[in-house]
């Protein structure tokens, strides 16, 4: 009693009507008896549609109320039950408490084995699985229609979207997928339907007023949407033939320039031998040509440069002079990049030292005098090589070095008590020197020099009576050098 109970409430759900009003056509229909059963056979019986379109009565048959017991019914009439119903449920056997089967959606059309009181027996399914059942004659009615299943949810989703064109020049969509069925409406080539199902020969189509129809497979194809619409696609072609103007103009330019070049390498080929001509004249030329003096005076404006500095001369022991701070102007002049040369002028004041046990030696032209007066002037004249950077001396590398050689002249005058002497010295300068660019045209100029001379000294010293002993010595007398350099 319980699953009976359940298998009620559920078919109520499915027809939504209440409980007491779905089971009164049941009742109804089993209390009425069957009548005139040749004249409905009759009735039922189907004419040939080949020739005409059937009219929507014979296609909708009466409802269920007035069905054929199943020994009086000839089956070969033929008709089909089309489920009018949301779902309709196939059970085992011709009673509600069977076994239910499957469920039918509105819309199928399954073919009728035989008909028992309010039950029909039902074929239904794919070809190789076919399977049989009973329904209620509530919720169907009969029909002329071809046996097919009406799209499910499944079947939904596999035609959302798809759309079909009818490629014939005229095509048909009719009621139901038969040659024979009524044409709701005439189609033409280039039309586009959706699809809403299909049987073995037709696609069901959805029409502009939401009735579905039935349009031959032979007279349409699937319709794919294309990528761009029809003003895009116009508007691609015009940009592409725009794009092939354009390229038409720049190839006519290239070939215009081909041809211009051409015709300049011919030119060329021919002045190339005058081209040669005239470098072997230059040439020549050059080699007879005199030679410029060597000063200038562009030359001597761009190359020149003036030196302000300060000259720490020391003394060889032997001479008996304190070492003395010079101070003087030289002028440089560059020839080259690596190569200068220098003309100097210095002056100080030096201080001869207290004879000692160390030394005892002063010039001799200043010997014998009790308060000297002693004046130094120092004259260099040499050159200058550059060597660059010295690479593995950190703070040199950065510098500019160079290497000097000259010849210096320094002259001593001296005076006291109305005496004056004077005393030259003559020697080679050798000497390194480096400089720093601070400005645009100022360097800092720092370096160590040797003045090598040869003297004539006298010991001052007195030994008993004897004179005063005078000799000549070789001198190295060391200085250091700092100065500025601006160039012109």
């Amino acid at each position: 009693m319980y699953v009976l109970k359940n298998k009620i409430l559920g078919l109520l759900r499915i027809y939504l009507i209440p409980g007491s009003m779905a089971l009164a056509p049941l009742y109804a229909q089993q209390a009425q008896a069957p009548a005139d059963t040749a004249g409905k056979a009759a009735a039922a019986a189907p004419t040939d549609t080949s020739a005409e379109v059937m009219p929507p009565a014979a296609i909708m048959p009466a409802g269920p109320a007035n069905l054929i017991p199943t020994n009086q019914f000839d089956i070969a009439a033929g008709y089909n039950l089309k489920i009018t119903v949301r779902l309709a449920p196939v059970y085992q056997d011709s009673t509600l408490t069977s076994e239910i089967i499957a469920y039918l959606p509105r819309g199928s059309v399954v073919g009728v084995l035989s008909v028992q009181e309010t039950w029909y027996k039902i074929d239904f399914g794919e070809e190789n699985a076919r399977q049989q059942g009973w329904v209620i004659s509530y919720g169907v009615e009969r029909t002329l229609e071809l046996e097919h299943i009406v799209t499910n949810r499944e079947d939904i989703n596999r035609w959302a979207g798809m759309q079909v064109i009818v490629t014939a020049g005229e095509t048909p969509v009719r009621s139901f997928p038969s040659n024979g069925a009524e044409i709701l409406l005439r189609s033409y080539r280039n039309e586009i339907f959706n699809i809403a199902g299909e049987s073995e020969d037709y696609y069901m189509v959805e029409l502009s007023n939401a009735v579905k129809g039935w349009a031959w497979k032979g007279d349409v194809q699937i319709y794919t949407k294309p990528k761009y619409t029809r003003e895009q696609v116009r508007e691609m072609v015009r940009t592409a033939r725009e794009r092939d103007s354009r390229m038409t103009e720049l190839n006519n330019l290239l070939a215009d320039l081909k041809a211009r070049n051409q015709k300049v390498d011919k030119e060329l080929a021919l002045l190339e031998p005058l081209l040669e001509k005239v470098r072997n004249q230059a040439a020549s030329a050059s080699q007879t040509t005199q030679r410029k003096p060597f000063f200038q005076f562009d030359s001597l404006k761009n190359r020149s440069a003036l030196r302000l500095g300060m000259l720490k001369q020391g003394f060889g022991p032997k001479l008996g002079l304190a070492s003395t701070t010079f101070k003087g102007i030289a002028y440089n002049y560059r020839p080259s990049d690596k190569l200068s040369f220098d003309l100097e002028y210095l002056s100080g004041k030096p201080t001869a030292l207290e004879p000692g046990a160390n030394q005892a030696g002063l010039p001799s032209s200043i010997a014998g005098l009790d308060t000297l007066n002693i004046s130094a002037k120092f004259l260099q004249f040499g050159l200058r090589y550059s060597i660059g950077g010295l690479r593995r001396v950190p703070i040199l590398s950065r510098m500019d070095n160079f290497l000097s050689f000259g010849i210096g002249h320094l002259r001593i005058n001296s005076h006291a008590a109305g005496v004056f002497s004077t005393q030259s010295l003559w020697g080679p300068i050798l000497g390194w020197e480096f400089s720093h660019h601070l400005f645009s045209k100022i360097d800092i100029e720092m370096g160590l020099k040797y003045f090598l001379t040869r003297a004539e000294v006298t010991d001052v010293r007195f030994s008993g009576t004897q004179l005063l002993s005078t000799q000549k010595v070789f001198l190295r007398n060391r200085a250091f050098y700092f100065g500025g350099l601006w160039d012109f």
